[in-house]
């Protein structure tokens, strides 16, 4: 059933199907629920209460009133578990929404049964030469082409750099979203890994140019009751590719008894 709810005075869309055990599924940047139906479905078909809403500022929901932090997207992600009634559940995010979920297990352990981390961002290893030019760019990038001379540059600059930074998704985004990726690019969740002690399942793609799987490695020797799986010569949306195999991943994990 397609749903809409209000949080912090956000129309908030979401998708719940099922009964059973909860599950909360939290998308990906400039993603949004219907990318994960089929998954959806199958999780459904296992015997689940599967729950996807649309971020604030992604799909049918609008952005947020100002610019967020993960702290801020925790806190969203709080209330509006509360106002559906959900007080003890699975949190399963992919990428952006998996970088959401390390965050949330950290602020609230006491909500969670179990975790599923799928390609999932926050990793930082050192600050990568990407991210260094990515946040350059964001920060000073207007300065730059506010040079007359330079103007006429500004587009092809911006399209060539954002493409080999991975900041297409920031290119695309409104101010206020520009604002919220910097936040978030900007908070390093690594220190936090070794507090994280529920059962978790680490899924990720061996092909995935997004996150690498060098992370998924950190995040399974950093977590400390964590599993991983790592799928053969598949990409960062798992979801999209496989979507049947990612759910009974899910619903094997979810099954065993802890």
């Amino acid at each position: 059933m397609d749903n809409t709810v209000q949080i912090q005075g956000l129309p908030v869309f979401y998708r719940d199907k099922g009964q059973g055990a909860p599950i909360l599924i939290l998308h990906g940047w400039d993603s949004k629920s219907d990318t994960w139906v089929k998954v959806q479905g199958n999780l459904v078909n296992a015997g689940f209460r599967v729950i996807i809403p649309d971020l604030p500022g992604f799909g049918q929901t609008p952005q947020p009133p100002r610019v967020w932090s993960l702290k801020d997207y925790c806190e969203f992600i709080h209330e509006f578990t509360h106002k559906l009634n959900v007080s003890k559940f699975t949190l399963a995010g992919h990428s952006f929404g998996g970088r959401i979920s390390l965050a949330y297990c950290v602020r609230y352990p006491e909500d969670l049964d179990k975790l599923v981390l799928i390609a999932t961002a926050g990793i930082k290893r050192y600050k990568q030469w990407k991210v260094k030019i990515f946040l350059f760019l964001a920060k000073i990038g207007n300065v730059i082409f506010s040079v007359p001379i330079l103007k006429y540059f500004k587009s092809m600059t911006r399209k060539v750099a954002y493409k080999l930074t991975g900041g297409h998704d920031y290119e695309k985004a409104s101010p206020r979203m520009r604002g919220i990726m910097k936040n978030i690019l900007n908070e390093d969740l690594r220190a936090f890994l070794p507090q994280i002690t529920i059962p978790t399942l680490i899924l990720w793609g061996n092909k995935d140019k997004m996150t690498p799987v060098k992370d998924a490695r950190i995040l399974n020797t950093e977590v400390k009751n964590s599993h991983l799986y790592i799928f053969p010569n598949q990409p960062h949306a798992l979801q999209l590719t496989m979507p049947e195999e990612l759910a009974s991943r899910m619903a094997d994990f979810l099954k065993i008894e802890t």
